[in-house]
């Protein structure tokens, strides 16, 4: 029987998953979105006992606008998500609502919840199996869709239970974080534009997720127990995140959307417009643009990372290590894709004295993030480079 019960709940797990058409996901590093995340997790975070570290963050490379989580207090957000996000409030919002599922440890609870559907319709979903095998193929296959309508219904209204408790604690998250928690429901008022246009009553039906109007309806409803959330917005914050939109705007969306949504009169514009005509081949472009950036913000690590990333494209070695080397100077902390970067343009000039000082950058990336399979490729090469096979051979086998 319990073969059969695992049989049955993979089977729903299943159909939950092919009822949407399946697509390879593209996750994505990017390290100042990965450092704005991360600041953004520790103010949501303060005054709870889960650290900032114990929770991964993924971004998806995905023009939808979505994020969920998975056990293991994983999150995964879209990079559509970022950028139809007005404000950074709107983006630390769809965090701090991610964040409830993870406290709630809603995901959990969905696993024991299965079990628990799949012990109350097994015997309708039996009795239609009976009913196929003794030849009752009408009563047999509609005993098996009871069943599994049962089981779809009964998840379908305890998803949604969650969603609504994961908004209301979302809520309560954002005003312990003196963040403004109605910049959930103004993010909500986004979907619900796009929900009303795509989706029908039926397919509501089904929804794991509430309508965003009724979601509104209950943030609503929490913010009134929470009257004094309505926080000034952190000027810094909303600068950095306007930014890392126009860089995820310019590497997402074509070369002539950009130039339509993003004028040359501002930094954003200037980035968005730089990591565009980078991507569309036109490097001195989008040198010029950077240029203009770092004169404006000569401390910005990430405008250097970009400007050498390019400068190594064009193969002008020198340059690339130099902007890569400020960059990493700049950035106030240890990264392993910044770190491996640098490596990665030591080695390529192929001077035996800059591959030394790869082998270094690279170790100590791994040491950042023993994960890093291309820094582990990378450290293979050096090693090669240098004729130590031995050492060559184990970072490949690692890789």
């Amino acid at each position: 029987m319990n073969r059969v019960r695992t049989l049955f709940i993979l089977n729903i797990i299943l159909f939950f998953t092919f009822v949407c058409p399946i697509k390879a996901i593209e996750v994505i590093r990017d390290t100042e979105l990965e450092q704005f995340t991360d600041d953004i997790l520790n103010v949501l975070l303060f005054s709870s006992n889960l650290e900032a570290e114990d929770v991964n963050v993924y971004f998806i490379n995905s023009n939808q606008v979505n994020a969920f989580v998975t056990g293991g207090k994983n999150i995964f957000i879209n990079t559509e998500l970022i950028i139809k996000a007005e404000d950074y409030r709107e983006y630390a919002a769809v965090i701090a609502h991610e964040l409830a599922h993870i406290l709630g440890g809603h995901v959990f609870r969905t696993s024991e919840e299965l079990v628990n559907i799949s012990n109350k319709a097994m015997p309708i979903y039996l009795l239609g199996i009976i009913g196929l095998i003794t030849g009752a193929s009408e009563a047999g296959f509609a005993g098996v869709m009871v069943g599994q309508a049962a089981v779809t219904d009964t998840f379908t209204y305890y998803s949604r239970t969650q969603e609504a408790t994961a908004d209301q604690k979302a809520v309560s998250i954002l005003c312990n974080s003196m963040i403004d928690a109605s910049y959930l429901s103004s993010f909500l008022e986004k979907l619900e534009t796009t929900t009303s246009n795509t989706q029908t009553k039926a397919e509501n039906y089904r929804s794991t997720h509430p309508l965003p109007s009724d979601r509104i309806s209950w943030i609503q409803l929490a913010l009134k127990n929470n009257e004094k959330c309505n926080y000034e917005i952190d000027m810094e914050l909303e600068k950095r995140f306007n930014l890392i939109k126009a860089k995820l705007f310019g590497f997402t969306h074509s070369y002539d959307e950009t130039k339509a949504v993003y004028k040359l009169n501002n930094n954003q514009g200037l980035y968005a417009n730089a990591v565009s005509s980078y991507l569309n081949g036109e490097h001195d472009k989008a040198i010029e643009y950077l240029e203009i950036l770092i004169e404006n913000s000569n401390s910005n690590p990430y405008f250097k990372e970009i400007i050498g990333e390019i400068y190594f494209m064009k193969r002008n070695y020198e340059e690339a290590i130099y902007f890569q080397t400020n960059a990493l100077n700049n950035l106030g902390f240890e990264d392993d894709l910044y770190t491996m970067m640098l490596g990665n343009y030591l080695l390529s000039s192929e001077k035996k004295e800059e591959i030394y000082d790869s082998i270094y950058y690279l170790k100590k990336s791994i040491q950042l993030n023993r994960m890093n399979a291309y820094s582990w490729y990378l450290l293979a090469r050096s090693y090669a480079l240098i004729d130590d096979i031995s050492l060559a051979n184990y970072a490949t086998a690692v890789a």
